[in-house]
């Protein structure tokens, strides 16, 4: 699993399962797949079911296309198969369907399925329709599906295929497909249904937590780099993500009502105007009858880059903020050093993650935009090395 360290920088490392498997002692970082042993952040497990391994990819997949890619790698050797892929699968229009990440799969048939493969595949859109459960097309035939399809055609004559789909709202679901080029016979079957099967719950973990990533990462930007809470409610205000923690930050709020499911205000005009501007699919931050709050409206589908994994994309944001807050380091860097918003943000963002790379993935903006930002923030700010600029910056916040 050579580059995985690198994927995941020197301060990252994969979260260790409980210790079931005897006593643990010190190594390198490095690490191996399927039944050889696995070394993880200076610790050893001499023995991990494969069960085991492919959940520990899952909760550490957020955030992190490498150790998805690795997590299909991994599918794909444990089900004795040749390729695999997770799509983003259109419910209504199966044109749209589109991949997310793949493993064995090339470039030009990815194309050729985005732009016509995908209408004529049976299969995908089956699974999707049944979500929770995992198939063999070889056994669709009840189903009125051909086994296998003749109509579609499979990458590299990978006719054999397994599947399954996690919902992700009323018009798109996430499928999961391993596909083989011999037929399975009825041990293999099971085995590999058994495998999909018991990997449902943490796909689909790993699947939101990927997408509260990174709602989370352009909410701050969004919202100068603070924010107390949030949820994704719907059209009629029913709650389609809330966290356990975050609900209780924004219960404590003197004009929040959360009866249920469903989030609502204690007044009634300030409620009227949510829904209208949800109606009018408008961003807005929304004046508030009580002084605990400032309370933000932001359409899912204004986000970028969340548009390829279709989850909540026609939910709504309601972010608060307590006290109509601002992040006071902003406003310091404005204030004291006159930095443009763009750059105070930066800096907060290198205060966070003093790396250029991860500064350019997390804000969506080019390698060279944010390497001149830092230029003209160090200019501004009085330093000569990256080292001082971060001393600065942490002595700046702690004030």
């Amino acid at each position: 699993m050579s580059g995985l360290s690198d994927q995941l920088g020197t301060e990252s490392s994969l979260s260790m399962p409980a210790n079931r498997f005897g006593p643990l002692k010190p190594i390198p970082f490095t690490a191996y797949l399927g039944r050889r042993r696995l070394r993880i952040r200076g610790w050893v497990m001499d023995r991990i079911a494969d069960k085991e391994s492919l959940q520990l990819f899952l909760a550490n997949a957020p955030g992190h296309p490498l150790v998805w890619e690795q997590f299909l790698t991994e599918l794909i050797d444990q089900l004795g198969c040749d390729s695999s892929a997770l799509l983003a699968t259109d419910l209504t229009d199966s044109g749209n369907t589109h991949f997310l990440f793949s493993k064995h799969i090339p470039q030009e048939y990815q194309s050729s399925y985005e732009n016509k493969l995908n209408r004529l595949d049976s299969f995908t859109h089956f699974i999707s329709k049944h979500p929770y459960r995992a198939f063999y097309n070889g056994t669709l035939a009840s189903f009125g599906l051909k086994a296998p399809e003749t109509d579609f055609v499979p990458p590299d004559n990978q006719h054999y295929r397994f599947g399954l789909s996690i919902p992700c709202n009323h018009k798109h679901a996430l499928s999961l497909l391993v596909n083989r080029k011999t037929a399975c016979n009825q041990d293999q079957q099971q085995q590999a249904i058994h495998t999909l099967q018991s990997i449902i719950p943490s796909l689909e973990n790993a699947i939101h937590a990927e997408q509260r990533q990174k709602i989370d990462k352009q909410l701050r930007h969004q919202l100068d780099g603070h924010f107390d809470a949030y949820i994704i409610v719907d059209r009629k205000l029913n709650i389609l993500f809330s966290d356990p923690i975050l609900v209780s930050i924004i219960s404590q709020m003197d004009c929040v009502r959360i009866t249920g499911n469903r989030f609502g205000m204690k007044h009634p005009d300030v409620e009227l105007q949510i829904l209208t501007l949800i109606d009018n699919n408008h961003s807005a931050d929304i004046p508030n009858h009580c002084h605990s709050c400032k309370i933000v409206l932001i359409p899912i589908s204004s986000l970028k880059n969340l548009y390829q994994w279709e989850c909540f994309k026609d939910g709504y944001i309601l972010a608060f903020v307590y006290n109509n807050g601002k992040n006071q380091i902003i406003d310091r860097l404005t204030d004291i050093y006159h930095l443009s918003p763009c750059e105070a943000m930066c800096a907060l963002d290198f205060m966070h993650s003093p790396s250029i790379p991860d500064i350019a993935n997390n804000t969506f903006r080019s390698q060279e935009t944010v390497r001149n930002h830092i230029k003209h923030i160090m200019q501004k700010m009085e330093v000569h090395s990256q080292a001082e600029l971060m001393k600065k910056l942490v002595t700046l916040a702690s004030l």
